[in-house]
């Protein structure tokens, strides 16, 4: 395909605006992350370290919350392990319609699992890993309550 002599111009002349390069300096190489995302790899590292050293007074401040509101930690994280799970499966899984389905599929693996419904997406099998592990811990924490004598 031939450009139209008005197109040779047009494209000469834009070439002609645009800053020479410089032999003396190279071009950094693009930042993916930057470029795909909006954030920079840079930015994305210092945000990582802040969080790990902020990592111990996090974990502790959650675990006191467990202590203290076991029924509200666990019907939290099974409606968000819940909601997690609709979300991945949604379009994936015919036996997850609703979100009530996604629900009693995480109920069940936080606890006896009647193995009715599956997960069929890595993420659904990752939220129900989790769940399978973190799921008895709060069940235990709710009904292993000190006697107040």
């Amino acid at each position: 395909m031939a450009l139209t002599p008005e197109q040779e111009q047009a494209l000469t002349d834009l070439l002609r605006r645009l800053p020479a390069a410089s032999a003396s300096t190279p071009t950094p190489a693009p930042d993916l992350l930057q470029t795909w995302l909006g954030v920079s790899g840079a930015d994305l590292g210092a945000t990582l370290q802040s969080l790990q050293a902020r990592k111990t007074h996090v974990e502790a401040r959650l675990l006191d919350w467990v202590a203290k509101n076991p029924f509200d930690a666990a019907v939290q994280f099974l409606g968000a392990a819940a909601w997690a799970f609709y979300r991945a499966e949604q379009n994936a899984n015919p036996r997850i319609a609703t979100y009530t389905d996604a629900f009693y599929y995480i109920a069940t693996c936080a606890s006896v699992g009647y193995a009715d419904i599956f997960a069929v997406t890595q993420t659904g099998r990752a939220i129900a890993a989790l769940v399978m592990i973190i799921g008895p811990a709060l069940t235990n924490r709710l009904l292993d309550q000190p006697r107040r004598d």
